[in-house]
Order: C-alpha cells, then sequence, then structure tokens
C-alpha cells in the first residue's frame, strides 16, 4: 500500500496531506529511495512533500 501511495503522489493524483499519518514514515522512504534511483528528482520530491531532500 506505501508503493501505491508514493506512485499516486508521483502521479500527482494524491498530496501528501492526504497520506495517512501511519504511512508518512513508508512512503517518504520509498519516495527517497526513487530520488537515489533517478526516478523522481529531489525537486518533484520536495514538490510532494514540501521537505527539502
Amino acid at each position: 500500500m506505501n508503493r501505491i501511495w508514493a506512485n499516486r503522489l508521483e502521479a500527482g493524483t494524491q498530496v501528501w496531506a492526504d497520506v495517512p499519518q501511519s504511512r508518512k514514515a513508508a512512503v517518504d522512504a520509498i519516495l527517497r529511495q526513487d530520488v537515489a534511483a533517478g526516478r523522481l528528482t529531489a525537486e518533484h520530491y520536495t514538490e510532494i512533500t514540501g521537505n527539502p531532500f
């Protein structure tokens, strides 16, 4: 389910505020992994989460 949230955030169909609090840490970790793997830019990560990479 965490990967689904990450995919939806990356696609722009959901916003960070809608991610359940219980999932935010795991979803954030997935998004950071995607940046490290080159699937997501650091700028897009910041746009999604509001946090600097």
